[in-house]
């Protein structure tokens, strides 16, 4: 009898200096002989909460409950574990109890107004949160989770407010940091966003991502001090399973695959922790196919640019097509698409679980996950099964490393076989290029010519309309080279932002290349910067992250592309647009032929023309055949249901 409670205390002395692990195992050692005791298992639940295992302590914090129902504190932390696990339906249960035994509890009372803030019930958010400041005017932690409520309604300048209002209450508030310059990375106030990144890293250079966002915001505007020791940073960080950087960004820093997947298969494990797996139904046979396509990006945005003619081109005698829009943009196309739909619905603000529900009153049979890891993602429907087919397509250039996302859309050289170690996803192969296209688009009658775009006569233009965060230190110092080894040549870059630009005349200045050699394209509408495509002769892609979009709008154009392909999906888009139209030879593997091949076609003017030439092939219109496109996908969603 005396052991066990020594065994208890010392337990607890160990959970007190914060040796969480070694505490769990000296509770659990004597479980069995506090089978009565409600404290014990709060305790144990308690830890588990702390090491962030949610499931264990939803269990032991449940026998507590069921030992004792009078104790706030066991609902209390039950309810931001099932929270953590994606149920905040059951959270706020289990706040309600703890706030039913003791209204003012504090910590009950912004739990719940967290809980009912991710539900997307900002009413009932914003009296938790207001009661909480009645209880605790000065609290950081109130104003912060105020701040992300406005944010998530559009009041971003209204959540500035709200985190200086924390920040002033606690200097050291790295999580407020962070959420500000968010805001100002959203609204592409780089400067602003790095400032405030920086901030918070000095709080606590350990937040979770906030390293990652600040070097992708340095990578907006061209900013590469430390880059070299920074990547070293990502990579050792993510090798030790360190959550330093989210799965978008470092598509364009790092090609490495094995790393990519390790970052993604960490970044899923915190933020898709479910309290239950949830059934399927078996695949059998339809009349017709239900297809649900989920995106932020029904606007005028590259993957809608991208999609529309799928969309329109549907075989309605076999499927019914639905679309569900949760993004915070609607402009023309927005509206002039939902047309091709058999039913479309803006889901914007339901919950996720409003959002599975309506898809199961559907039926839906696949859901297309259009977003991934890009903004105003809802990936949180896709862990409670959406649909029984879940497929990532065309959003995110990369594996999602979710246990939820079945499959992923691509081609024989976008992921070939040896790649498919690389991916949680099994690989849906497209037999041409995975990448869709519209088969017309209006090009603007515009008249463009060098001067009037601020280009020297008779100059060889090379050209990267990609965007800026996308531009690296090694394909920059390959773009000064090609420059430096042919005579009478250009580099027309878009305009970004001029932070961007001026940065890029900087370097251009450590090469000994002569700044007036770079030249800058103001944005325009799309059907005039389609347009002006004709006055680029090369289009030099980057690395890792390719230009997509961008690649086939050069394409589109007649305009040749020199690309260089590693093994990440995000590196060999372009290579596999280029594969499918027979232009291998513009597909490098190695930064010396990349550059190499671009003089070559600069001075060779033999070869220059043999590749324009090429570019006039029928081939090359097989690749905007978007009615065949279609019915190859098509294949690919009726091969489910065969049986």
């Amino acid at each position: 009898m005396e052991n066990k409670f020594n065994v208890l205390e010392e337990a607890k002395k160990l959970h007190k200096i914060g040796k969480i692990d070694q505490a769990i195992k000296e509770y659990l050692k004597i479980i069995n002989d506090f089978k009565n005791e409600a404290q014990v298992y709060f305790l144990i639940g308690t830890a588990f909460l702390q090491i962030k295992d949610y499931k264990k302590c939803v269990f032991y914090l449940s026998k507590a409950i069921t030992l004792k129902k009078d104790t706030e504190s066991y609902y209390n932390n039950i309810g931001i574990a099932l929270s953590q696990l994606n149920n905040n339906e059951s959270a706020i249960i289990n706040y309600k109890k703890a706030l039913k035994l003791n209204p003012n509890f504090l910590d009950a009372n912004i739990n719940i107004g967290i809980a009912y803030r991710k539900l997307l019930n900002f009413n009932e958010a914003i009296k938790y949160f207001n009661y909480s400041l009645k209880l605790s005017p000065n609290n950081y932690k109130i104003y912060n989770n105020i701040g992300n409520l406005l944010r998530d309604v559009g009041k971003s300048d209204e959540a500035i407010k709200s985190y200086d209002k924390s920040i002033n209450l606690n200097k050291d508030n790295a999580e407020a940091y962070n959420n500000k310059a968010e805001i100002f990375l959203s609204k592409k106030k780089f400067v602003q966003a790095i400032g405030e990144f920086d901030n918070a890293l000095n709080a606590d250079p350990k937040f979770p991502y906030l390293f990652g966002k600040y070097l992708h915001s340095k990578m907006h505007i061209c900013d590469w001090d430390n880059f070299s020791s920074n990547l070293k940073i990502l990579k050792h960080s993510i090798e030790n399973n360190e959550k330093i950087i989210e799965p978008f960004p470092l598509l364009s820093l790092i090609d490495d695959m094995s790393l990519q997947k390790r970052n993604s298969i960490l970044y899923s494990n915190v933020a898709f922790q479910k309290d239950r797996d949830y059934n399927s139904e078996n695949l059998k046979k339809l009349k017709k196919i239900k297809i649900g396509y989920f995106g932020a990006e029904f606007y005028n945005h590259p993957v809608l640019q991208l999609t529309k003619d799928i969309f329109k081109n549907h075989d309605r005698s076999k499927f019914e097509i639905y679309g569900f829009f949760h993004g915070p943009v609607k402009d023309k196309l927005h509206f002039e698409i939902q047309k091709y739909f058999t039913k479309f619905y803006d889901v914007t603000k339901k919950s996720d679980g409003e959002i599975v529900s309506l898809a199961h009153k559907i039926g839906l049979n696949i859901a297309v996950n259009l977003t991934g890891y890009t903004s105003d993602a809802r990936n949180e429907i896709y862990l409670k099964k959406v649909a029984p087919v879940q497929i990532s397509y065309l959003g995110y250039s990369g594996t999602m490393g979710t246990t939820f996302i079945d499959y992923i859309i691509g081609d024989n050289f976008l992921i070939p076989n040896n790649f498919e170690k690389f991916y949680t996803e099994k690989i849906l192969r497209l037999p041409d290029s995975f990448f869709p296209n519209p088969t017309n688009i209006k090009i603007s009658k515009k008249k463009f010519n060098k001067k009037n775009v601020g280009i020297p006569d008779k100059c060889f233009v090379f050209g990267s309309f990609n965007n800026s965060y996308k531009i690296t230190p090694i394909v920059f110092e390959a773009w000064m080279n090609i420059l430096k080894k042919t005579n009478n040549s250009v580099l027309w870059l878009l305009n970004n932002n001029e932070i961007a630009s001026k940065n890029l005349k900087k370097e251009c200045k450590k090469f000994d290349v002569d700044t007036e050699r770079i030249i800058f394209a103001d944005k325009l509408i799309y059907d005039e910067h389609l347009k002006r495509f004709e006055i680029m002769d090369l289009f030099l892609d980057t690395f890792p992250y390719n230009g997509h979009t961008t690649v086939i709008e050069a394409i589109r154009r007649k305009v040749p592309t020199l690309t260089l392909i590693g093994e990440s999906f995000a590196s060999r888009v372009a290579g596999s647009i280029l594969n499918s139209i027979g232009l291998d030879q513009l597909i490098t593997k190695n930064l010396d032929d990349y550059v190499k091949t671009a003089i070559e076609l600069r001075n060779d003017n033999r070869k220059f023309i043999e590749i324009n030439k090429k570019l006039e092939k029928e081939k090359v219109l097989k690749l905007f055949d978007s009615k065949k496109y279609t019915a190859n996908l098509e294949k690919i969603y009726e091969n489910f249901f065969k049986n």
